[in-house]
Parts: C-alpha cells; structure tokens; sequence
C-alpha cells in the first residue's frame, strides 16, 4: 500500500513539474550566450537549465540523506521497506520453484539474486530452473556465477552441475564432476548417492562394487536396500563378464568371481539363479544342478525350481527321484510340479509327464505350461486334444 502510494505521488510530481515546465519554455524560452575568444555559442536557457536543475536536486537529496546519518538518523522506512520487498520476492521465487513454475521461479530468482549479498543459493536454484526450462546453456552460465560468488561452497556447485548433467544424460561429465567432488568429500551421503546411480548407468560394476563398503558406511539406505542394491550390482557383474572372451575364458572368470564372492552373498538365490542362469548357457548343467540342489534343500525359491525343471542331465531318472522327493514336501506347488513334468517328458515317460503337467495346471494356468502338455498330447496321438489345450493357452495369453 504504501509503495503505491508513493509511486502515485511521485507520478503526480512528475505530471504536474512537466506541465509547469513545458509552459514556462513555451511562454518564454530565453537564451544563454557564451563567448570564449572568437567563438560564440548561443543556447536555449532551458536547455541548459533543466538538465543543471535535475542534477542541483539530486545534489540536495544526497546531501540531505548524508546530513540526516551525520545526525544518526537513518532513513530506516525505506530500507525496511526495501528489505521486506527483497524477503518476498525471494519467498515467492522459492515457492514458485516447488511449485515447478521454472519461468516465474527464475525470474524472482535472479532478481533476488542481483541484490543479494549471498546470492549461491539463488543461483542454484534459478540453475536448475533454467536446466528444467530446457535452457542449458543458461543453467552452466548461472552455476559458473555461483562458483564464483562463494568459492568456499564449491562442493555444492558441483552436486549441482553434477546433477544437471545427469538429467541430460552427459553421464561421463557428471562423473568427472562427482569424482571432484568425492575427493573433496569422500563419506559426503550425496556424494556417493549420485557416485552409485552414474556407476550404474555406465555399467561401471566394478566401480560400484568398490564403492559398495562407503555407501553402506554412509547409512543412507536401510538393510534391504543396500542388499538389493549389492546382489544387483554383483548380477550385472556376472552377466558382463558372461559377454567377454572365448567360452573357456568367460568360464574361468565366471568361476573365479564366484570364488571371490563375499560369503554372505554365495547364499542370495537371487545371484545363485543368475550364476545358474549363465552355466545353462554354458552347457554346464551337472554344476548348475548340484548348487541349485544344496540351495533349494537350505531354503525354497520358486525361481531355482523353475532352473532346475530346466537342466538336462545325462542321470534325469536321478534328477526326477530328486524332485519327486521334494514334492512330498511341497505337493501343492505348481512349479515343482511344472519342473517334474518338464523332468519326465526328457526321460520319455509321457504318462507321467502328463499327469505332471495337467495337475500344475489345475494348481495354477499358465500358456506355457499349456503348450508344451499339447506338444506332449500331439506326440501321443491325440491332435483334437491337443488344439484344444494350444487354444487355451492362446486365449489366457491374450487374457494377460
């Protein structure tokens, strides 16, 4: 309110000075004459009046502010007012930054910014503004002025331009700037927060698995967190090396990253799955089957019984002798019981496959499960049988 009120006044001032001085110079315009020597220069007198009149007066404001703190009083209204307008201008960028309004946020933002004695956070924040308009340029130029307007808070331009180079995916740029800043703060929670997330996206394991004891130090992830965290990284480890060299030299690795493994994670099935996984690739079903045997006898999981359906062993009577004795243990188990089926049908004992089969189904439908039991009725001569079964499975296909 008072703003307006003042700036009504001054507009009235204004007004009504112009007036009076557009009618004095139309009444009267006056000259000025001035010689020097043989030279001779003929002016208006309000030409050279207005302009000395303008700077007479702000002479006189100044002079008036600097004798008024002479005498200790200071003009405490309009710095007030001055101060209030800056809080609110730099809540209201704030706000508008939450608020994802990124135009009207940086705006507030770099004006606050401009009369700010501590202009960093401003800055940043109007960066990330411009980052999310699409501007990057802008947003690189605003982190550079950041830098320079406190050189001590490095560390936080560098999480910030770390970030914004993520979200453009200039991944190698944002680890170069995150490396500087883990030299910087090694333990810093952030630091190795956006370390583990680039790492993961280069598919740089060996990295991440080093960097794996101070993201567990730094105690920003609950237990389960960072085992899931650890047994993917290790996942991907064993499926990148699964993709290097010749068979024998894939095989050597894969044996001896196993071998290396900490211990608690020779028990995850999820990385006993994923090894499994890569030595049926391999051919190595008589390996894959004595770990997924030691593992399923310590602890159950349906992923390591759908595996071991899967291996092909030159002993399948064995293998089927194996499972059977499981199933009295689990006998309600579609996936045991999947796995049997699958088992039998390699052992050519189709009476038994089918009975296997068809009681997995009944337990729980699967197009899969569907198809191969009509694969296994067509071999037996039964082809109405057998579209009919393919039809099911094709109609829950199509149903999921």
């Amino acid at each position: 309110m008072n703003r307006i009120l003042y700036v009504g006044a001054l507009s009235l001032l204004i007004l009504v000075g112009g007036s009076l001085a557009i009618e004095l110079v139309r009444q009267d315009s006056g000259y000025i004459l001035i010689s020097v020597g043989n030279t001779t220069v003929e002016a208006s007198f309000w030409l050279v009046a207005l302009p000395l009149g303008l700077f007479l007066i702000y002479g006189c404001y100044r002079f008036g502010v600097q004798l008024l703190r002479s005498f200790g009083v200071g003009l405490t209204v309009f710095s007030k007012r001055r101060s209030q307008q800056f809080i609110r201008k730099a809540n209201r960028g704030l706000l508008r930054y939450i608020e994802g309004d990124w135009r009207a946020a940086k705006k507030d933002l770099l004006s606050v910014a401009k009369q700010s004695e501590q202009p960093l956070v401003h800055l940043l924040a109007a960066a990330h503004a411009a980052n999310a308009l699409g501007n990057t340029a802008e947003a690189q130029q605003l982190l550079e002025m950041a830098e320079k307007s406190a050189p001590e808070n490095e560390l936080a331009v560098l999480l910030s331009r770390a970030r914004l180079d993520m979200s453009t995916d200039n991944l190698d740029a944002s680890l170069a700037t995150l490396q500087k800043a883990f030299s910087l703060a090694p333990s810093h929670p952030v630091v190795l927060a956006l370390l583990q997330k680039v790492y993961a996206q280069l598919n740089n394991w060996d990295a991440l698995i080093e960097l794996l004891p101070r993201l567990k130090a730094s105690k920003q992830y609950s237990q389960e967190q960072f085992s899931g965290l650890e047994v993917n990284a290790y996942c991907a480890l064993l499926q990148g090396e699964n993709k290097l060299g010749s068979p024998a030299q894939r095989e050597q690795r894969l044996a001896s990253l196993w071998q290396k493994l900490p211990r608690h994670l020779k028990t995850s099935q999820t990385l006993i799955a994923q090894y499994c996984v890569i030595l049926l690739q391999q051919d190595k079903h008589d390996k894959a089957e004595l770990m997924l045997r030691q593992s399923l006898k310590k602890n159950w999981n349906t992923e390591l019984i759908k595996l071991y359906g899967q291996l092909t062993l030159s002993q399948g009577v064995d293998q089927l002798a194996q499972a059977e004795r499981w199933l009295s243990d689990h006998p309600k188990d579609a996936d045991l019981l999947m796995a049997l089926a699958r088992i039998a049908n390699r052992c050519e004992l189709w009476g038994k496959a089918r009975s296997y089969f068809e009681t997995s189904l009944s337990l729980q439908e699967s197009p899969v499960a569907y198809a191969e039991l009509a694969a296994l009725v067509a071999q037996l001569g039964d082809h109405q049988k057998s579209t009919a079964l393919y039809q099911k499975g094709l109609l829950l296909t199509t149903q999921q």
